[in-house]
């Protein structure tokens, strides 16, 4: 197998909930039930009873708690808390928490083994789509690990465990991940000897590797997938990504503050040449962050910035541009199609006096400096959004602007307004114009370099039975019933 994101972690670990199979429900996981008092202040978690850590030790509300101040921890820096829009102090008692005031977080409670309780200071009333990101971990096997030790611990990789349908049973690091069935999992016990995840250096290999049989799926671009559609020895799977891909301006660099320069780059480039002539039609031009069209206002409140070089040199010359000056654009995408369309944005923005040099990077060294905000200046990169979590797709250059200045720069005062308001909005309507209203900000302002959002592809060998796979916006996670996967009758 090779794959990314949240569907490999959900094999090994567990969440509270997760997506249903196609993405547009919640479904339970280690949490069955979550309910709200009337203003969404109080929700009260149940979780499953019976529920085993691979070493056999019972998984209770205590690991739920554990791992969420471990999330919250200053000293741990991880990226939970934007992600998930699950920030400690929305938690009564969260700020002294932060503030090392206090040595937990008041408003996490543990009432008995299987109930919680989260308490929040305003009303958190999509709390459950945030619990998609709460990955639990055993409190016994990790109570003392030093939070400062978070990001660098082996334990991950060498002990690993967790709740999942699989277990940790060899890792070679940038080879393969290995897993072993789970006898205790609470789903069952899944029918596969062994599962394998491999990675790979670039797309076209893992492409191959399924094609002689050392792999049974992967992704696949839209090229490849619509010239392996008629093998009869493959399946071919699809779905909307909800992917945005887009360019990111770092906002340190004071060239990219100017309002003009960033709408110069998107008049400059011919994106819907590039849809046709690169991705062959499989993608459509998104005028935001989100993919999705009920996100999207009308038209006539949004800029298509249809491509006008005239304007997009004036719009240089209006705000001093230095044609001298040569930026990278880095970007960890390695398909052929993602490296045409950087070559493509390279062409067009050349013509009109910007003069760019992709860089290809490998994910762990991306990382490394994109969340530093240190040692670049553009980016090309993919970010997904649903309607129901979106607030972390609404973020200067991939950063939350509710929070006050970003690592790439100072936070937009309106944007951060709408978002605010949106954070407690009870109404459903008001909601989704609140998040068009912030379309509308990041659009006629031009946040970023909004490109277009795609149709992901994935291909199995057909000897897979009962294997399923949807394109859920960062893997998920997703029902996508690994117990029951097996290869040519495996049993």
């Amino acid at each position: 197998m090779d794959t990314a994101g949240r569907t490999w972690l959900a094999k090994i670990w567990s969440t509270l909930v997760s997506w249903n199979e196609d993405s547009t429900a919640l479904t339970p996981q280690l949490a069955t039930e979550w309910t709200p008092n009337e203003d969404a202040t109080l929700w009260t978690i149940k979780l499953r009873e019976g529920v085993l850590w691979h070493d056999g030790e019972p998984m209770t509300a205590e690991d739920v708690k554990f791992s969420l101040e471990l999330a919250y921890h200053p000293d741990a820096a991880t990226t939970f808390p934007s992600f998930s829009q699950l920030t400690a102090d929305q938690f009564v008692g969260g700020a002294e928490y932060l503030a090392g005031e206090a040595d937990e977080i008041a408003g996490i409670r543990v009432v008995d083994d299987t109930t919680l309780e989260f308490e929040f200071v305003q009303p958190n009333p999509r709390l459950p789509f945030s619990l998609l990101f709460v990955w639990v971990l055993p409190e016994h096997a990790l109570a003392d690990l030093n939070p400062a030790d978070y990001q660098t611990t082996d334990w991950f990789h060498t002990v690993a465990i967790g709740t999942g349908p699989f277990m940790h049973d060899e890792f070679e690091a940038d080879q393969f991940w290995a897993l072993v069935p789970n006898p205790n999992y609470w789903n069952g016990k899944p029918l596969l000897d062994r599962l394998i995840n491999r990675y790979f250096r670039d797309a076209t290999a893992a492409v191959l590797a399924l094609e002689s049989g050392d792999i049974h799926f992967t992704y696949v671009t839209a090229d490849v997938a619509l010239r392996m559609q008629d093998n009869p020895n493959f399946v071919l799977y699809s779905g909307p990504s909800g992917v945005t891909n887009y360019l990111i301006f770092n906002y340190r660099n004071p060239a990219f503050a100017d309002v003009r320069v960033r709408q110069a780059f998107l008049y400059a480039i011919d994106r819907q040449a590039i849809a046709e002539a690169v991705y062959d039609g499989t993608v459509e031009l998104v005028p935001c962050i989100s993919a999705l069209p009920a996100l999207h206002p009308p038209a006539e409140e949004l800029n298509d910035y249809a491509y006008n070089p005239d304007l997009a040199r004036q719009l240089l010359e209006e705000a001093g541009w230095d044609s001298s000056q040569t930026y990278e654009v880095h970007t960890y995408y390695t398909d052929q199609q993602s490296l045409d369309a950087l070559a493509a944005m390279q062409q067009f923005l050349a013509e009109v006096g910007v003069n760019v040099q992709p860089v290809t990077v490998d994910v762990p060294t991306y990382n490394s400096y994109f969340y530093s905000g240190e040692g670049w200046d553009l980016s090309y990169r993919g970010v997904g959004a649903t309607l129901v979590y979106p607030y972390q797709f609404y973020m200067t250059g991939g950063y939350d602007v509710t929070s006050g200045d970003t690592l790439m720069g100072p936070a937009f005062p309106e944007l951060e307004a709408i978002l605010q308001e949106a954070q407690s909005e009870i109404d459903e309507e008001r909601f989704v114009e609140l998040l068009q209203d912030a379309c509308a900000y990041q659009n006629q302002n031009a946040l970023e370099g909004y490109m277009w959002t795609s149709i992901r592809f994935g291909v199995a060998s057909d000897d897979l039975e009962n294997f399923y796979w949807f394109p859920a916006q960062g893997g998920g996670p997703y029902e996508d019933h690994p117990e029951l996967w097996s290869v040519g009758g495996n049993d």
